[in-house]
């Protein structure tokens, strides 16, 4: 299988300095683990097969924000026969790093845009719903959530937060400990969490992109599914479940305020949007 994907990726994937096929093709690979990323990953490969998107890895070293993009560019292309331009949209994934959950998050970057949906109110309210005064029973998805789909987007614009957050969710998916099983919280976990946002994935956006996957990708990359799967990962010793209720205040009464306190950003714009369901 891994022929199969190298074949596929030989033209469309430059490495700056070391080559680092290897690596990719294996990440890309055990990323098949995440089943609802399927869909997905088989509508990448239909577009670097159909060379129509691109791959370059240029590893950086040291502390930097930037690890990764997805970048669209539109050239205009004259035709000598018709006498008239036409655009082409040149479109490339770049990785500074080269780990499971910077591939996951650009690749979910291009994802968006391939498949044409507008994330919008259905998907706002989806992921509203999941996170609305709520927080993950396991303490490491906790502190990764708030980590990732909180604190980390105070430093973006408000109009790219949902776009963000849906590549977050597959990076939440990629860093689980059934695609690296050092993780500290399963796919499972993630999905169950979300589930608004994962029915959301399973029935509004995945059935889109089907109908752009060519076939025979499909059909091999089924073969993929039986070879990467690993078997139930068991809770870690370490991993522990924090009970809402165990929180308390100086008074020892349960805390409310606490609990909530890392998604107040998000009480604030479910409101908003609330507000503007009720005018409708």
């Amino acid at each position: 299988m891994n022929q199969f994907l190298r074949e596929i990726f030989s033209s469309q994937i430059n490495f700056e300095g070391r080559d680092l096929s290897d690596k990719f093709l294996k990440y890309f690979f055990d990323l098949y683990r995440i089943e609802l990323f399927k869909d997905g990953l088989d509508l990448v490969l239909t577009k670097v097969l159909e060379k129509d998107l691109n791959f370059e890895v240029k590893i950086i070293k040291g502390w930097d924000t930037n690890i990764g993009c997805y970048l669209t560019e539109q050239n205009k292309i004259f035709n000598k026969i018709t006498g008239t331009f036409s655009s082409k949209v040149k479109k490339t994934i770049i990785l500074r790093q080269l780990n499971y959950n910077v591939l996951a998050h650009e690749m979910a970057h291009a994802l968006e845009f391939e498949s044409g949906v507008n994330l919008g109110e259905q998907f706002r309210q989806a992921i509203g719903l999941d996170m609305k005064g709520r927080n993950p029973d396991n303490v490491a998805l906790k502190g990764e959530v708030k980590r990732l789909m909180v604190e980390a987007l105070k430093s973006y614009p408000s109009n790219q937060f949902i776009s963000e957050l849906f590549a977050r969710y597959f990076e939440l998916l990629s860093i689980s400990r059934n695609v690296c099983e050092n993780g500290s919280f399963t796919t499972s976990d993630v999905m169950s969490f979300f589930e608004n946002t994962t029915n959301f994935i399973q029935q509004k956006f995945n059935p889109i992109i089907k109908a752009k996957i060519n076939q025979k990708i499909v059909v091999q990359t089924l073969e993929i599914l039986n070879q990467v799967k690993i078997s139930e990962p068991r809770q870690q010793f370490q991993e522990k479940v924090e009970s809402f209720h165990k929180k308390t205040d100086s008074n020892n009464a349960i805390s409310w305020t606490k609990n909530t306190k890392s998604n107040a950003m998000w009480q604030s714009s479910w409101n908003k949007y609330k507000e503007i369901e009720d005018k409708k």
